[in-house]
């Protein structure tokens, strides 16, 4: 994010250059005076839970989970074949509908296959009912919760955001099961929660893990059901999967999704059912509005959507601004195939929101906040950069964003350095990539120089307080990225982000695979400086802890 998901916008001037950190993109921090958030167009109401009576919702059709042939539209050319590994991961189909007005509400019913792919023989499969969490402030009711068609009742933990559904039958390795349910979820116009991630603002309804979400199953561990007690950073963890979408909106609803709308139908009481499929991605994101403008282009066979609102008040702002940003992300997005290795979707959408975050990812979708929105605004071009690298390290390599918040956002972080090094194209640029990299050192410097606590990069979100957070995952995070290629050289640097890119597509990656990817491609020991700079981890080599310790002591 550049979010995270209180955060903190503080600036540090260099040149002309205006730089901000990203929270989740959480920001960078300085001991610049922190701007008063913006308020929102109308009071937020109570977060509160609110009720939502049990609707009568069709049940999902049959599905034939051998069939993978649908999702390949929703992929590039020449990455169709990757859909085919997922016939026995994470399968969903969904069929829901959406209604705007004074409030929000949403109904829907989803039949989903889950396999085992644990050594483990499982008694229960999890679900994460995300808009249950504190951070989203809302209500997710599900109910008629059936395994292979024989209702079932569920349990309930963690403030209602942990589903477990018992199994009649034990799940042993490689088997899989298909359950099925009905849920819904209301909120009032206005609403916004911590970031506003979950919202209902400027006639834009956001809803990130819309939809109750297959859990991790973990071998040693067992089923991820944490919730953060520290409102800031993310708070999802989720395994990749295969969404088919069925969306019904009012005809004037523009609907934006993770993924691509393959096809639409007409219902006879005027409303739009909107076809959506995607490839393998780890979680789908939904957008609808009423009031949202559009442009397109393109870059290496993809299709770059950029959505802004229709407000005749802002509407030369807003189009200057989407105008501009559509070639940021065009731009981030060829740098990133080059240097990362390739986007695989067909598709990526960038929508102009209300969040109070600088921006926040989702597989395909990024959202960008109005106050950034504005052409000629580097932080502008800093958060698409950002929110575009994420697509790389969060949606197609994954990681537990609570547990090692750092493997993504640290990352990510460090992808803005990539950004300004690669598009510079004379000596003008490259000093100003130069430039803001030393922006970043001296407020860490600074931050350090104050008495501030020099923690490890490698904590998780609950690990930190306030604005340690930014400067810590985001600051501290992409310079310990930038120290490795100092020592390696860019070239070899790339060359290990691109293996590590292919070691962890589509997967779930740890600072352990960082690790052990970065001394393969290398031919050298780096356990002493990621246990200097990140922390005590899991693989991390025993000798280089107490060799770093003895150094500390002065032995």
């Amino acid at each position: 994010m550049m979010k995270p998901h209180s955060v903190f916008w503080p600036v540090v001037i260099v040149g002309a250059l205006v730089l901000l950190g990203l929270a989740g993109c959480v920001s960078s921090i300085s001991g610049a005076p922190l701007p008063t958030l913006a308020p929102t167009d109308t009071p937020l109401p109570p977060a509160t839970a609110t009720f939502v009576p049990q609707p009568t919702v069709q049940p999902v059709s049959d599905v034939d989970w051998s069939d993978v042939s649908i999702f390949r539209a929703a992929m590039r050319e020449g990455f169709e074949g990757d859909v085919d590994a997922f016939a026995n991961r994470n399968r969903y189909r969904i069929e829901a509908a959406v209604q705007l007005g004074d409030v929000v509400t949403l109904q829907g019913a989803q039949r989903v296959r889950y396999t085992n792919r644990s050594a483990d023989t499982l008694d229960e499969v999890v679900f994460r009912l995300y808009p249950n969490l504190d951070a989203f402030s809302a209500r997710m009711e599900v109910f008629d919760v059936q395994v292979y068609g024989v209702p079932t009742a569920p349990t309930f933990s963690e403030r209602m955001s942990v589903m477990r559904v018992p199994l009649a039958e034990p799940l042993p390795p490689g088997g899989s099961v298909e359950l099925s349910m009905q849920f819904n979820s209301e909120i009032e116009r206005g609403f916004a929660a911590n970031y506003g991630e979950y919202s209902y603002q400027r006639g834009v309804f956001t809803a990130p893990e819309w939809y109750p979400v297959l859990s991790v199953y973990e071998d040693g561990r067992g089923w991820w059901d944490a919730r953060a007690r520290n409102q800031q950073g993310e708070q999802t963890y989720t395994e990749t999967g295969l969404y088919e979408i069925l969306l019904t909106a009012a005809e004037d609803v523009r609907v934006i999704m993770s993924g691509s709308e393959i096809g639409q139908h007409r219902n006879e009481d005027g409303t739009i059912t909107h076809h959506v499929v995607s490839g393998p991605m780890r979680d789908s994101m939904l957008i609808a509005s009423s009031s949202l403008l559009s442009m397109t282009g393109e870059v290496d066979g993809i299709t770059v959507n950029i959505y802004y609102w229709d407000d005749p008040d802002e509407l030369g702002r807003s189009t200057a601004a989407a105008a501009a940003g559509l070639e940021y992300a065009r731009k981030a997005l060829s740098i990133f195939n080059r240097t990362f290795g390739e986007y695989p979707f067909a598709e990526f959408d960038i929508v102009q929101t209300n969040t109070r975050a600088g921006g926040i990812e989702y597989p395909g979708v990024i959202v960008i906040a109005d106050r950034y929105w504005i052409r000629g605004d580097s932080f502008y071009e800093i958060v698409i950069a950002h929110e575009t690298g994420h697509q790389w390290f969060y949606s197609l390599v994954g990681n537990n964003q609570v547990a090692q918040p750092f493997v993504d956002e640290g990352l990510t972080s460090y992808t803005e350095y990539v950004y300004m090094y690669e598009k510079a194209e004379n000596e003008r640029q490259r000093r100003q990539a130069q430039d803001f990299v030393r922006a970043e050192r001296q407020q860490y410097n600074n931050y350090v120089g104050a008495g501030n606590p020099d923690l490890p990069v490698g904590l998780s979100t609950d690990g930190y307080v306030e604005f340690q957070y930014s400067l810590i995952v985001y600051t501290k995070g992409a310079l310990f990225f930038n120290e490795i290629a100092e020592r390696i050289g860019r070239e070899q640097m790339y060359a290990f982000l691109q293996e590590y890119f292919r070691r962890y597509r589509y997967e779930v990656a740890d600072i352990a695979g960082l690790l052990t990817t970065l001394e393969e491609v290398t031919g050298q020991q780096w356990d002493q400086m990621f246990y200097e700079w990140v922390g005590p981890f899991e693989g991390l080599d025993p000798a280089a802890i107490a060799t770093v310790d003895a150094l500390q002591r002065g032995g």
